[in-house]
Protein backbone atom coordinates (compact mmCIF):
# COMPACT_ATOMS: atom_id res chain seq x y z
CA UNK A 1 0.00 0.00 0.00
CA UNK A 2 1.23 3.68 -0.82
CA UNK A 3 2.40 5.35 2.41
CA UNK A 4 1.69 8.54 0.85
CA UNK A 5 -1.85 7.23 0.89
CA UNK A 6 -2.42 6.20 3.85
CA UNK A 7 -0.66 9.40 5.18
CA UNK A 8 -3.31 11.62 3.21
CA UNK A 9 -6.22 9.17 4.23
CA UNK A 10 -4.92 9.41 8.07
CA UNK A 11 -4.80 13.32 8.56
CA UNK A 12 -8.26 13.75 8.96
CA UNK A 13 -9.31 11.26 11.17
CA UNK A 14 -6.18 11.93 13.17
CA UNK A 15 -7.27 15.51 13.21
CA UNK A 16 -11.07 13.99 14.39
CA UNK A 17 -9.82 12.02 17.10
CA UNK A 18 -7.66 14.28 18.37
CA UNK A 19 -10.69 17.03 17.98
CA UNK A 20 -13.56 14.33 19.33
CA UNK A 21 -11.50 13.52 22.50
CA UNK A 22 -10.30 16.58 22.89
CA UNK A 23 -6.94 14.90 24.03
CA UNK A 24 -4.99 11.84 23.29
CA UNK A 25 -1.76 10.94 23.18
CA UNK A 26 0.29 9.09 19.97
CA UNK A 27 -0.23 5.07 21.27
CA UNK A 28 -4.11 5.79 21.61
CA UNK A 29 -4.36 7.70 18.28
CA UNK A 30 -2.37 4.36 16.62
CA UNK A 31 -4.18 2.14 18.84
CA UNK A 32 -7.88 3.31 17.77
CA UNK A 33 -7.24 4.21 14.07
CA UNK A 34 -5.13 0.62 13.44
CA UNK A 35 -2.74 3.19 12.08
CA UNK A 36 1.10 2.64 12.54
CA UNK A 37 3.08 5.09 14.86
CA UNK A 38 5.45 6.28 12.21
CA UNK A 39 2.59 7.08 10.08
CA UNK A 40 0.87 8.81 13.35
CA UNK A 41 3.81 10.70 13.69
CA UNK A 42 4.23 11.96 10.16
CA UNK A 43 0.81 13.14 10.47
CA UNK A 44 0.84 14.16 14.13
CA UNK A 45 4.40 16.09 12.67
CA UNK A 46 2.17 17.65 9.72
CA UNK A 47 -0.72 18.69 12.05
CA UNK A 48 1.68 20.70 14.27
CA UNK A 49 3.41 22.41 11.95
CA UNK A 50 0.32 23.80 9.89
CA UNK A 51 -0.73 24.97 13.23
CA UNK A 52 -3.59 22.72 13.81
CA UNK A 53 -2.09 20.65 17.26
CA UNK A 54 0.06 21.38 20.05
CA UNK A 55 1.73 19.05 22.56
CA UNK A 56 -0.30 20.02 26.19
CA UNK A 57 2.10 18.59 28.53
CA UNK A 58 2.39 14.56 29.40
CA UNK A 59 0.12 11.95 30.56
CA UNK A 60 1.07 10.22 34.08
CA UNK A 61 3.09 7.40 33.00
CA UNK A 62 2.03 3.75 33.62
CA UNK A 63 5.49 2.73 33.20
CA UNK A 64 8.10 3.66 30.75
CA UNK A 65 7.45 7.13 29.26
CA UNK A 66 4.78 9.88 29.46
CA UNK A 67 2.76 10.11 26.81
CA UNK A 68 2.67 13.37 25.40
CA UNK A 69 -0.91 14.83 25.40
CA UNK A 70 -1.78 16.02 22.26
CA UNK A 71 -4.85 18.62 21.66
CA UNK A 72 -6.26 20.70 18.93
CA UNK A 73 -5.39 24.43 18.54
CA UNK A 74 -8.61 26.26 19.40
CA UNK A 75 -8.62 29.43 17.50
CA UNK A 76 -7.25 27.87 14.22
CA UNK A 77 -10.04 28.40 12.75
CA UNK A 78 -13.54 30.60 13.88
CA UNK A 79 -17.13 30.79 12.90
CA UNK A 80 -19.69 33.57 13.62
CA UNK A 81 -23.14 33.54 14.07
CA UNK A 82 -25.80 36.48 13.75
CA UNK A 83 -28.99 35.86 15.59
CA UNK A 84 -32.03 38.32 13.68
CA UNK A 85 -34.92 38.81 15.90
CA UNK A 86 -37.81 41.01 16.42
CA UNK A 87 -36.17 43.86 17.81
CA UNK A 88 -32.79 42.56 18.47
CA UNK A 89 -29.39 41.72 16.60
CA UNK A 90 -26.63 39.41 18.05
CA UNK A 91 -23.28 38.45 16.19
CA UNK A 92 -20.99 36.34 18.45
CA UNK A 93 -17.43 34.91 16.98
CA UNK A 94 -16.58 31.18 18.06
CA UNK A 95 -13.31 29.39 17.94
CA UNK A 96 -13.22 25.25 17.44
CA UNK A 97 -13.82 24.62 21.04
CA UNK A 98 -17.21 26.57 21.01
CA UNK A 99 -15.41 29.35 23.27
CA UNK A 100 -17.16 32.84 22.61
CA UNK A 101 -14.22 35.09 21.56
CA UNK A 102 -16.61 38.28 21.17
CA UNK A 103 -20.10 39.08 20.84
CA UNK A 104 -22.54 41.73 20.81
CA UNK A 105 -26.26 42.40 20.88
CA UNK A 106 -27.75 45.45 20.23
CA UNK A 107 -31.42 46.68 19.92
CA UNK A 108 -32.58 47.29 16.50
CA UNK A 109 -35.97 46.50 15.10
CA UNK A 110 -36.03 44.27 11.96
CA UNK A 111 -36.82 45.89 8.58
CA UNK A 112 -35.55 45.22 5.41
CA UNK A 113 -33.48 48.64 4.89
CA UNK A 114 -30.29 50.06 3.74
CA UNK A 115 -29.98 51.69 7.18
CA UNK A 116 -30.43 48.00 8.85
CA UNK A 117 -28.64 46.28 6.45
CA UNK A 118 -25.56 48.87 6.69
CA UNK A 119 -25.69 48.33 10.66
CA UNK A 120 -25.44 44.61 10.22
CA UNK A 121 -21.98 45.19 7.61
CA UNK A 122 -20.80 47.74 9.98
CA UNK A 123 -21.06 45.52 12.97
CA UNK A 124 -19.68 41.75 11.61
CA UNK A 125 -16.83 44.39 9.73
CA UNK A 126 -15.84 45.69 13.27
CA UNK A 127 -16.11 42.13 15.01
CA UNK A 128 -13.76 40.60 12.22
CA UNK A 129 -11.63 43.45 12.07
CA UNK A 130 -10.81 43.23 15.75
CA UNK A 131 -10.74 39.85 16.52
CA UNK A 132 -10.08 37.83 13.35
CA UNK A 133 -6.02 39.24 12.68
CA UNK A 134 -6.12 36.25 10.15
CA UNK A 135 -9.25 36.65 7.85
CA UNK A 136 -8.78 33.50 6.21
CA UNK A 137 -9.44 31.50 9.30
CA UNK A 138 -12.65 33.17 9.68
CA UNK A 139 -14.69 30.16 8.02
CA UNK A 140 -18.38 31.36 7.44
CA UNK A 141 -21.39 33.16 9.21
CA UNK A 142 -24.41 31.02 9.86
CA UNK A 143 -27.83 33.49 10.36
CA UNK A 144 -30.49 32.37 12.97
CA UNK A 145 -33.79 33.85 11.96
CA UNK A 146 -37.26 33.25 13.69
CA UNK A 147 -38.89 31.77 10.01
CA UNK A 148 -38.64 28.58 8.34
CA UNK A 149 -35.71 27.55 6.19
CA UNK A 150 -35.82 25.73 2.99
CA UNK A 151 -33.32 22.82 2.54
CA UNK A 152 -31.36 25.26 0.42
CA UNK A 153 -30.58 27.33 3.32
CA UNK A 154 -31.08 30.61 1.46
CA UNK A 155 -34.58 30.54 1.40
CA UNK A 156 -37.61 31.53 3.62
CA UNK A 157 -40.86 29.40 3.35
CA UNK A 158 -43.08 30.70 5.78
CA UNK A 159 -41.99 34.35 8.06
CA UNK A 160 -44.79 35.40 10.72
CA UNK A 161 -42.59 36.64 13.90
CA UNK A 162 -40.74 38.95 11.94
CA UNK A 163 -41.69 39.91 7.92
CA UNK A 164 -38.95 38.58 6.35
CA UNK A 165 -38.61 38.89 2.27
CA UNK A 166 -38.23 35.84 0.41
CA UNK A 167 -35.36 36.56 -1.04
CA UNK A 168 -33.47 37.97 2.31
CA UNK A 169 -30.53 35.83 1.83
CA UNK A 170 -29.87 37.76 -1.20
CA UNK A 171 -30.15 41.10 0.25
CA UNK A 172 -27.94 40.46 3.80
CA UNK A 173 -25.73 38.19 1.30
CA UNK A 174 -24.90 41.57 -0.74
CA UNK A 175 -23.85 43.36 3.29
CA UNK A 176 -22.19 40.56 4.57
CA UNK A 177 -18.39 39.77 3.02
CA UNK A 178 -18.33 36.00 4.23
CA UNK A 179 -19.74 33.15 3.59
CA UNK A 180 -23.36 32.44 4.82
CA UNK A 181 -26.36 30.29 5.43
CA UNK A 182 -29.37 30.72 7.16
CA UNK A 183 -30.71 28.66 9.74
CA UNK A 184 -34.44 28.51 11.66
CA UNK A 185 -33.44 29.86 15.77
CA UNK A 186 -34.78 27.32 17.24
CA UNK A 187 -32.62 24.51 15.83
CA UNK A 188 -29.63 26.63 15.76
CA UNK A 189 -30.37 26.94 19.92
CA UNK A 190 -30.57 23.18 20.06
CA UNK A 191 -27.60 22.47 17.96
CA UNK A 192 -25.74 25.03 20.27
CA UNK A 193 -26.93 22.82 23.18
CA UNK A 194 -25.95 19.47 21.98
CA UNK A 195 -22.34 20.08 21.21
CA UNK A 196 -22.59 21.89 24.59
CA UNK A 197 -23.67 19.47 26.60
CA UNK A 198 -21.94 16.91 24.54
CA UNK A 199 -25.28 15.01 24.16
CA UNK A 200 -24.49 11.94 21.73
CA UNK A 201 -28.27 10.67 22.61
CA UNK A 202 -31.68 12.08 21.39
CA UNK A 203 -32.73 15.19 22.86
CA UNK A 204 -35.81 17.65 22.63
CA UNK A 205 -35.11 21.52 22.48
CA UNK A 206 -38.02 23.46 23.69
CA UNK A 207 -37.32 27.43 22.71
CA UNK A 208 -39.26 29.43 25.34
CA UNK A 209 -38.31 33.00 23.88
CA UNK A 210 -40.47 35.50 22.30
CA UNK A 211 -41.80 32.81 19.94
CA UNK A 212 -42.04 29.08 21.07
CA UNK A 213 -39.81 26.57 18.53
CA UNK A 214 -37.66 23.27 19.53
CA UNK A 215 -35.27 21.03 18.12
CA UNK A 216 -34.82 17.35 18.22
CA UNK A 217 -31.22 16.55 18.10
CA UNK A 218 -29.54 12.66 17.22
CA UNK A 219 -26.17 12.51 17.87
CA UNK A 220 -25.92 16.32 17.47
CA UNK A 221 -27.86 15.86 13.79
CA UNK A 222 -30.84 17.80 13.69
CA UNK A 223 -34.77 16.52 12.10
CA UNK A 224 -35.85 19.16 10.10
CA UNK A 225 -38.88 16.85 8.95
CA UNK A 226 -39.56 16.53 4.88
CA UNK A 227 -40.57 20.08 5.06
CA UNK A 228 -37.79 21.22 7.08
CA UNK A 229 -40.70 22.18 9.54
CA UNK A 230 -40.10 19.50 11.86
CA UNK A 231 -40.13 20.37 16.06
CA UNK A 232 -42.28 23.66 15.52
CA UNK A 233 -43.59 22.68 18.80
CA UNK A 234 -45.15 26.40 19.44
CA UNK A 235 -47.72 25.69 17.26
CA UNK A 236 -48.95 21.82 18.70
CA UNK A 237 -52.88 22.69 20.52
CA UNK A 238 -52.33 22.30 23.97
CA UNK A 239 -55.63 24.32 24.38
CA UNK A 240 -58.91 23.41 22.27
CA UNK A 241 -60.21 26.68 20.66
CA UNK A 242 -58.03 28.46 23.34
CA UNK A 243 -56.21 31.83 23.15
CA UNK A 244 -54.98 33.56 19.28
CA UNK A 245 -51.90 32.57 18.07
CA UNK A 246 -49.89 35.23 15.67
CA UNK A 247 -50.08 32.30 13.25
CA UNK A 248 -53.64 32.98 13.42
CA UNK A 249 -54.79 29.93 15.16
CA UNK A 250 -56.12 29.30 18.09
CA UNK A 251 -54.98 27.08 21.70
CA UNK A 252 -50.89 26.99 20.18
CA UNK A 253 -48.52 26.55 23.10
CA UNK A 254 -46.65 29.72 21.50
CA UNK A 255 -50.10 31.79 23.07
CA UNK A 256 -49.10 30.13 26.38
CA UNK A 257 -45.49 29.82 26.90
CA UNK A 258 -43.85 32.55 25.06
CA UNK A 259 -41.58 34.52 27.15
CA UNK A 260 -43.75 37.52 26.13
CA UNK A 261 -46.86 35.81 28.49
CA UNK A 262 -44.74 36.49 31.54
CA UNK A 263 -42.98 39.55 30.54
CA UNK A 264 -46.00 41.47 29.50
CA UNK A 265 -47.10 41.45 33.09
CA UNK A 266 -43.39 43.83 33.51
CA UNK A 267 -43.66 46.01 30.86
CA UNK A 268 -41.60 43.49 28.36
CA UNK A 269 -38.76 43.38 30.71
CA UNK A 270 -38.11 39.51 31.21
CA UNK A 271 -35.78 40.35 33.50
CA UNK A 272 -37.60 42.31 36.22
CA UNK A 273 -40.63 39.59 35.61
CA UNK A 274 -38.45 37.09 37.70
CA UNK A 275 -36.26 39.45 40.02
CA UNK A 276 -39.98 40.66 41.25
CA UNK A 277 -41.89 37.31 41.37
CA UNK A 278 -40.50 36.47 44.80
CA UNK A 279 -42.27 39.07 46.14
CA UNK A 280 -44.84 39.36 43.91
CA UNK A 281 -48.05 37.20 44.76
CA UNK A 282 -49.90 38.03 41.43
CA UNK A 283 -46.60 37.14 39.38
CA UNK A 284 -46.58 33.88 41.38
CA UNK A 285 -50.32 32.69 40.08
CA UNK A 286 -49.41 33.97 36.57
CA UNK A 287 -46.01 31.80 36.43
CA UNK A 288 -47.74 29.14 38.36
CA UNK A 289 -50.07 28.98 35.49
CA UNK A 290 -47.38 29.35 33.11
CA UNK A 291 -46.04 26.54 34.12
CA UNK A 292 -49.51 24.76 34.05
CA UNK A 293 -49.48 24.84 30.09
CA UNK A 294 -45.54 24.34 29.97
CA UNK A 295 -46.11 21.22 31.85
CA UNK A 296 -48.72 19.62 29.38
CA UNK A 297 -46.10 20.73 26.39
CA UNK A 298 -42.95 18.91 27.86
CA UNK A 299 -45.41 15.77 28.76
CA UNK A 300 -46.87 15.77 25.76
CA UNK A 301 -43.06 15.98 23.92
CA UNK A 302 -41.83 12.88 26.56
CA UNK A 303 -44.40 10.74 25.24
CA UNK A 304 -43.44 11.75 21.40
CA UNK A 305 -39.90 11.25 22.07
CA UNK A 306 -39.15 9.41 25.53
CA UNK A 307 -36.00 11.12 25.73
CA UNK A 308 -34.51 14.30 27.54
CA UNK A 309 -36.14 17.90 27.19
CA UNK A 310 -34.02 20.63 27.92
CA UNK A 311 -35.83 24.07 28.17
CA UNK A 312 -33.98 27.06 27.00
CA UNK A 313 -34.52 30.14 25.21
CA UNK A 314 -35.29 33.24 27.29
CA UNK A 315 -37.47 31.37 29.66
CA UNK A 316 -35.01 28.55 30.36
CA UNK A 317 -32.45 30.78 30.62
CA UNK A 318 -34.03 31.40 33.90
CA UNK A 319 -35.78 28.24 35.06
CA UNK A 320 -32.85 26.22 36.96
CA UNK A 321 -34.37 28.03 40.59
CA UNK A 322 -37.86 26.48 39.40
CA UNK A 323 -36.69 23.51 37.93
CA UNK A 324 -37.92 20.98 40.85
CA UNK A 325 -41.77 22.51 41.03
CA UNK A 326 -41.81 21.98 36.91
CA UNK A 327 -40.73 18.80 37.14
CA UNK A 328 -43.14 17.55 39.73
CA UNK A 329 -45.88 19.35 37.10
CA UNK A 330 -44.57 17.78 34.30
CA UNK A 331 -44.50 13.95 35.83
CA UNK A 332 -47.75 14.23 37.33
CA UNK A 333 -49.22 14.11 33.94
CA UNK A 334 -46.65 11.43 33.16
CA UNK A 335 -48.54 7.54 33.25
CA UNK A 336 -44.98 5.97 33.13
CA UNK A 337 -42.19 8.01 35.44
CA UNK A 338 -42.11 9.86 38.51
CA UNK A 339 -38.71 11.00 38.16
CA UNK A 340 -38.75 14.36 36.50
CA UNK A 341 -34.96 14.21 35.55
CA UNK A 342 -35.23 14.01 32.54
CA UNK A 343 -36.35 17.48 32.34
CA UNK A 344 -33.04 20.01 32.34
CA UNK A 345 -32.22 23.14 31.89
CA UNK A 346 -30.10 24.79 28.78
CA UNK A 347 -26.22 25.21 29.27
CA UNK A 348 -26.65 28.09 26.88
CA UNK A 349 -28.35 31.50 29.15
CA UNK A 350 -28.03 33.95 26.05
CA UNK A 351 -26.83 33.83 22.46
CA UNK A 352 -27.50 30.02 21.81
CA UNK A 353 -28.80 30.58 18.22
CA UNK A 354 -26.60 32.74 17.51
CA UNK A 355 -23.75 29.95 18.40
CA UNK A 356 -25.73 27.36 17.13
CA UNK A 357 -25.56 28.89 13.58
CA UNK A 358 -21.88 29.16 14.12
CA UNK A 359 -21.54 25.43 14.69
CA UNK A 360 -22.42 24.49 11.73
CA UNK A 361 -19.12 25.70 10.20
CA UNK A 362 -17.24 24.44 12.96
CA UNK A 363 -18.73 20.95 12.21
CA UNK A 364 -18.38 21.40 8.44
CA UNK A 365 -14.95 22.22 8.63
CA UNK A 366 -13.86 19.06 10.91
CA UNK A 367 -15.91 16.56 9.12
CA UNK A 368 -14.14 17.31 6.01
CA UNK A 369 -10.37 18.16 7.08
Amino acid sequence: MDENNVNSRSLGDIYRMIYQYKECSRQEIANQLGISLPTVTQNLNKLRSLGYIYNAGNFQSTGGRKPTILRCVPDARCAMGIDITRNHLSIVLIDLDLNIIAGKRIRVPYEETTEYFNTISRETEEMIRNNVPDRSRLLGAGLSMPVIIGSDQKSVTYATVINASPNIYEKLASYIDVPILMFNDSNSAGLAESWRAHYTQPMVYLSLSSSVGGANMNNQNIYTGDNWRGCEFGHMTIVPHGKRCYCGRYGCLDAYCSSNVLSDFTGGDLKRFFTELETNKGLQNVFNQYMDHLAIAVNNLRMCYDCNIVLGGYVGAYMAEYIDTFRKKAVDLNPFEQDGSFIRVCHYRTEASAVGAAIHYINQFIQNF
